[in-house]
């Protein structure tokens, strides 16, 4: 009885254990996917200007040729 407490103890606290990091790699997922979407909206944003800086460019070159 003895040993099958000390067992139930021990999976208590490798549960305990895994909820813990569990809990943290949410939390890091969680960042990490907050990261991607402001990086992808950086992206998006550079991705803009330039199209217009083309644009831009083209006019130009149209306008003086």
């Amino acid at each position: 009885m003895q040993a099958l407490l000390q067992k139930i103890e021990k999976l208590l606290d490798i549960h305990e254990d895994l909820r813990e990091q569990n809990k943290a790699m949410r939390n890091a997922e969680a960042a990490w996917q907050a990261e991607r979407a402001k990086l992808i909206q950086q992206n998006e944003i550079a991705r803009r200007k330039v199209s217009e800086m083309i644009t831009r460019l083209q006019t130009l070159e149209r306008n003086s040729g």
